[in-house]
């Protein structure tokens, strides 16, 4: 017999900052370096995907580093949320986060 007593519960989403793909707290051209050393050299894939999608388009690609690029140096479109801020992914994709240590500090 069902008596209830368990209901789903889904875990929170794990918060982030979009851009930050090294997760070191900062938006800096080491987060395009981060990407593109992933991207062509083998570097371990960040824990937070997600963050490394600067352009939130559901893909890591070199368009990330260079959309990040043009955002530093030539006032190019900031990042979308969650930017500049902590938070939730607000659009759905196949990209994860596992972990990004510098949002458990607080907000």
């Amino acid at each position: 017999v069902d008596l209830g007593a368990f209901e789903r519960c889904d875990a929170l989403p794990v918060l982030f900052v979009r851009g930050d793909s090294n997760g070191d707290g900062w938006l800096d051209v080491s987060d395009a370096v981060h990407v593109l050393l992933h991207l062509f050299v083998g570097l371990q894939e960040p824990a937070c995907v997600k963050s490394a999608d600067s352009n939130d388009d559901g893909a890591i690609e070199i368009s990330d580093a260079v959309h990040l690029l043009g955002h530093l140096f030539t006032g190019g479109e900031a990042p979308p949320a969650p930017w500049p801020a902590c938070g939730a992914d607000p659009t759905p994709d196949a990209l994860t986060c596992e972990a990004f240590p510098a949002c458990d500090l607080g907000p």
